[in-house]
Parts: C-alpha cells; structure tokens; sequence
C-alpha cells in the first residue's frame, strides 16, 4: 500500500571518502571565486580538524574569509546573530559549516539572516521563503554521525530567556554540497559518538513509524537502522576505526534524508523539551526516552517495529509461506527441532520471558511451523524494543553515558516536569506521530526515564569485530619531477607489461588502442594494440585513439600500485575518459598483475622511495 500522496528531492550533492577533504577541487570548482565565512566551535579548532578543512580549501578558488568558532553545544540567537554580523563584516558570499548538529544549524540560519536581515525571531517558522528566494551557496562538513543536519532542511535554535527551542524549516537550508569524511570524526569523544550515534537512529526509527511515511523515506531509514545498530558499538570500541565510523556517518546521512521527508515524532518532541528546560544534550535526550516512546507506539505499528527489528538483526520470518515451504522440505535447522520438542505453549512462555536475543532466535523457530504470524511479528516487535534499551546499556559500558535523566542532569527531581510536558506537547514533532499523544503518557515517559535503574551491560567479543581501519596510504606527491622523468618510468613500465608472458598477449587480443594525457607534469603516451604489434608511442599520436583517458600524473602512479580505482576516479571527475570507455574498464582484470610489478620495478630502477606501502 502506498500513501495517499508524497514528495521527494534532495538537490544536495554529497561526496564521501576517507582522507577526501585533501582533495575537493574538481568538487568545488562549480562554486567560483567566493569569500566564506567558516562556522565551528573553539574545540574543532583546537583539535587540528579546522586546519585540515582550511588546508583543503586552500587548493580552491574559495577563500576562508573569517572562521566564527564561538557556537555553543546548544546553539542560542545571539550565537546565530554574532555569526550573521561577522560573515557581513568579511563581506562573505558562501558559508561553509563544520562540525556537529549545532554548528550546521547556526551555518544554516546564519545564512539566512544574513540574506533577510531583520530580527530572528522574525524568520522562525516552516516554509516562510518563496521559492524564488535565494540563500547564499554553502558548504555543510560534520564531524559528527549524529543529526544528518547536512543533508536536511529543518535547523533548531535555543532561547535560553524562554527554555524553549526556535524550529526553522526552509528548502533553502539544503546546502550545495555535503562532504562527508570519516577521518574528521575520529576524535569525537566516545559520549558524544555514543550520544550522536542513538540521534541518527532515532532519526531513522522515527521517519519509518511516523505518518508521513514514504516509500523513499522507508527504504533510507530501514537502511540507516542496519548501519548505526550495526556499528555503533564498535565506533565506541574502536573510535579509529574508519569502516565503523564511514558506516556510521552513512547512516546518519541517510537517515537525515528520511525524517526530512517523513519527519520524526513524539521522543523528539520530548527530547526537545527536556532540552529547552533541562538542557540535556539532544543526542542523550533522545536515546533515553527512544524506547519509551517505541513501546508506547508498538500496538498501533506492530509490522514497522518488526521490519526495525529485521534491520537491527533480529530474526523473525516475514510471512508464513517461508515458514511452510522449510516445514515441507523437511530442511529444519536445530532452532526449528527445539521448537518441535518443547512444544509451542513453553516456547512461547520462553519468548515472553527471554531476551532480545532469545525473542529474534525463538520467534524464527516457531515461525517455521506456520502459527500465528501476527503473534511471531509481535514479538519481534517487542525485541527491537529491547534492543534499544541494550544498546543504550552496552554505550554506557564502553562510554558511560548515563542511562536515566537523574544522571544526564536533571537535578531538581523533575519539579519542572509540568512545564517540560506542556512544551513538549506544543512541539511540532508531536503532530507525525503514529499514536497522538497524551499529556499523561508524556509525563509517564518522563518519569520512568528519570527513574531507571538500568545498569551498564558489557559489550561481548561477538559483538565486536577486528578492528577495519583502512587509514589512506601516506600520500607522495609530485612524484615524476618533470616530463622527462615521466616518459621514462611510464614507458619502459609499459615495455614491460608488453613482453610480460601473461599481460603482453591479452593485452594484444584486446585490439585497443588507448592514449593516456598526463598532467602535472604534462605527458602523452599511447598504448596501440590495434595492429599486429603492440606499439607503445610518445608525444602527440597521428591516428585516433579509441579511448584518451586524462589524468594527473600522481593518480597513475598510484594506479599502478593497485591503489586507485579507475571507476571511483571517473565518478569523482578525476580521470576523464573520452571514447569507448566500457572497453578499457574490460581491460581492468588483465592489469591486475602489474600491481606487483610496478614497485618492484621502481625498486630496480633505483626508486624505491617512490614505491606506496
């Protein structure tokens, strides 16, 4: 079933790689000439992380004009208007933002105040720009895995004179560019990858419950919930692990797409309130009354809290048909025997009684006989419930990220919990959630999450993995000195691939004729196996290449180290290939053995400096 009526765009052009601020010119070069003014906070500065960003940008036509590094955890008006006046007074044309959900919220509504002007109060709202207005180009970089905040248009500014946070929502906030790099989030401490990680899966778990459901938003956030849940726990492990954190700033983003169609719901507006008047940190606001309001949900979205639990790796069987077939093929596996033996009343009792983990193994099992497929689902249901609540145990352990509102800061034992109730009600969130929400059960939510008395719940081996740090080999630049350098490792390397035994005559079958143009230095060599010989060509070629691939000299040096992938290069507009391009990428698997032959023959020629380990 579809909904009734949906929208999707996202006109943001997103860029990841690990180590890829170092090299953003092609991406930027659309932009022109422009003064920007760079948004973060004192601690990005001080960490070495802003300097990296400027460094990238210095090989741009894009000059950092100004760096406004005074935004709060909570960003407030006055930080928003000190931003605004600073960008103005540079003369600033872009805004770049770096760093976590605050400071990509004040980049946004900075940009706009300093295109509207007037008070900001004036601009708070949903939508209040025409389609014909225009907001400066911009630039958003997070250093945390957390709000999705670059790739949405919705920003959150506090008020502290009124404990209440001002909600902006603008197409306009969409940036130009995203640019996500997992080297920038590696010294994210562990409460805040903990903190920012469980902000992205609520996103996710939100956006796939709430009204506004799409079929868009529902494939984006189902995705983003296998992502975060399943490498969370080894970001905070592991907090140099750059597969863990890619995979977590990945979810975030995609989650970020899917609540800006399908919006969020009733954890957020309570972690809203609870930030206006508490000042809990969103991220811990949200992963500690996540799993109240799931349960509260759970009866109205049995089937969607069963498809998170799927995501999240808790078996369960989708419909009884599976089931039926195993049974008919007589192809049980050993959970589908013990269910058989015990008898369904006691393994039902079992689930009811047990674990998540025990739930997902035991409901799969029972599944297979065909029962009850609404029960089964239930149950699974309930373990995404449980799920959570383990996740937030198991981030405490590896973290010590409190666990009950007590401990993240409430120290008045809720004698405000009227008010934090009444602002969370008049939170727009509150208005996509799948079950309407009473004043009563925000209240309750509330109080049993002041309340808990969870304990921390130590992460097994099983749950962790080796550690897939895959940082980028330490770059040699400027490798060929000059032309005559170049022309003279390239071609006797290519002289050599041609009268190797295995290479040389597939490389003639290939009947191919390709020309590369180096730049930096400048080079152009022709590879011809067209004609009866292999032919290998320097300088300008008379007859007609059937593919000119162009590139800079360093890329082919490390290509043929087998450290350069030629399809990702074309993709991010670092190689550019004219002519029958399919063909060449065919010759890809013949090349593979001159991924060893290239260092050793640099090590023969007396450079093995230049040889990437």
């Amino acid at each position: 079933m579809l909904p009734e009526y949906f929208e999707f765009s996202l006109p943001t052009k997103l860029i990841y790689g690990i180590g890829i601020i170092g090299n953003i010119s092609d991406t930027v070069k659309p932009f022109g000439k422009r003064k920007a003014i760079l948004v973060t906070d004192e601690i990005l500065v001080e960490t070495g992380l802003v300097d990296k960003v400027k460094a990238g940008f210095k090989k741009t036509p894009i000059k950092i004009a100004g760096t406004f590094d005074q935004v709060p955890p909570n960003s407030t008006i006055d930080t928003v208007e000190n931003c605004a006046a600073m960008a103005k007074q540079k003369g600033c044309d872009m805004v770049i933002g770096v760093g976590g959900g605050s400071v990509i919220d004040t980049a946004k509504v900075a940009n706009l105040l300093m295109v509207k002007g007037g008070a900001l109060k004036d601009h708070m709202g949903a939508y209040l720009l025409s389609s014909d207005d225009r907001l400066l180009p911009s630039i958003l970089i997070p250093t945390t895995a957390g709000t999705g905040s670059e790739v949405t248009k919705v920003a959150v500014i506090a008020d502290p004179e009124n404990d209440v946070k001002l909600p902006f929502a603008e197409e306009q906030f969409l940036p130009q560019l995203a640019i996500l790099d997992p080297a920038l989030t590696t010294s994210l401490p562990g409460k805040l990858t903990a903190a920012t990680g469980m902000d992205a899966l609520t996103h996710a778990i939100e956006a796939y419950v709430d009204k506004e459901w799409s079929p868009a938003s529902d494939a984006l956030a189902l995705h983003a919930v296998a992502l975060i849940s399943g490498n969370i726990l080894q970001a905070c492990a592991k907090p140099d692990d750059l597969e863990a954190r890619g995979a977590m700033l990945a979810g975030s983003f995609l989650a970020g797409v899917a609540f800006s169609h399908s919006m969020v719901g009733m954890t957020h507006g309570i972690a809203h309130a609870l930030g206006g008047v508490y000042h809990i940190p969103h991220g811990l606001a949200n992963a500690l009354i996540l799993p109240e309001v799931m349960a509260y949900n759970l009866e109205a979205k049995v089937d969607r809290y069963a498809d998170i639990a799927f995501a999240m790796g808790i078996s369960y069987p989708q419909v009884i048909h599976h089931g039926r077939s195993l049974l008919h093929s007589n192809r049980l596996d050993l959970p589908t025997k013990l269910a058989n033996l015990s008898g369904v009343d006691s393994l039902k009792e079992y689930i009811n009684t047990g674990s998540h983990r025990a739930r997902g193994m035991l409901a799969s099992a029972i599944g297979s006989f065909g029962f009850i497929d609404a029960w089964v689902r239930k149950q699974a249901a309930v373990a995404a419930v449980e799920k959570v609540h383990t996740l937030n145990r198991q981030l405490a352990h590896l973290t010590g990220i409190p666990l009950n509102l007590k401990d993240a800061g409430v120290s008045d034992g809720l004698e405000k919990i009227e008010q934090v109730a009444t602002t969370a009600m008049e939170d727009g969130s509150m208005l996509y959630n799948p079950v309407e929400p009473e004043r009563d059960a925000v209240i309750a939510i509330i109080r049993k999450a002041y309340h808990t008395k969870a304990k921390p719940l130590p992460v097994s081996r099983d749950e962790l993995r080796p550690r897939t740090s895959r940082r980028e080999d330490k770059q040699i630049t400027e490798v060929f000195k000059d032309s005559e350098m170049l022309y003279d490792i390239l071609i006797n390397f290519y002289e050599l691939l041609k009268a190797h035994p295995e290479i040389g005559p597939k490389l003639a079958q290939s009947d191919l004729c390709v020309q590369f143009r180096y730049k930096n230095p400048t080079g152009i060599i022709t590879i011809d196996a067209a004609g009866d010989d292999i032919k290998i060509l320097k300088g300008e070629y008379d007859g007609s290449p059937e593919v000119t691939l162009t590139m800079n000299a360093d890329f082919a040096h490390r290509f043929w180290h087998g450290k350069a992938n030629l399809v990702t290069a074309l993709t991010r507009r670092q190689v550019a290939a004219k002519g029958n391009v399919p063909r060449t990428i065919k010759l890809l698997p013949i090349l593979k053995p001159s991924y060893d032959l290239y260092p050793k023959f640099l090590t023969e020629k007396g450079l093995g400096n230049l040889v990437l380990r």
